[in-house]
């Protein structure tokens, strides 16, 4: 009797074992979920500021061309005041960059925020088909 008291105690340890095994490997299947929900997460917001710097790019190149007339070279990049890498700073981790290419027909601009980047192009000669109403 005391052999079959042995044999449930060594089966009740490798049931608390097996069970035991069982939770850790979903509570490191759900950490690992909510890690990678939160890396997208911030992946998300990082690209939508990327693609608003990207923006700002756009709107730069339409200032200068329309309003200061500036057109530059060919393959000339829009610069700013201070900063000899040709890219304008909006925070810490947020740029963008313009160029102008083909005799200031087309702006191309690339923002970045983090490890995201998107980048825009404009084609001048479609907005100045619409008859001058956008330019005053």
């Amino acid at each position: 009797n005391m052999k079959r008291s042995a044999e449930k105690g060594q089966l009740m340890l490798l049931s608390v074992l097996l069970i035991s095994s069982a939770v850790l490997g979903a509570a490191t299947i759900a950490g690992l979920l909510v890690l990678f929900q939160l890396r997208q997460t911030a992946d998300a917001e990082a690209s939508a500021q990327a693609v608003f710097a990207s923006d700002a790019g756009i709107e730069r190149a339409l200032y200068e061309k329309y309003r200061n007339g500036y057109c530059g070279d060919i393959n000339s990049q829009i610069a700013s005041a201070g900063d000899p890498q040709d890219e304008f700073t909006i925070d810490d981790d947020i740029e963008y960059k313009i160029i102008l290419e083909e005799g200031c027909t087309i702006a191309k601009s690339a923002g970045r925020s983090g490890r995201s980047a998107r980048a825009f192009i404009l084609y001048f000669t479609g907005i100045e088909n619409f008859g001058g109403q956008f330019v005053e």
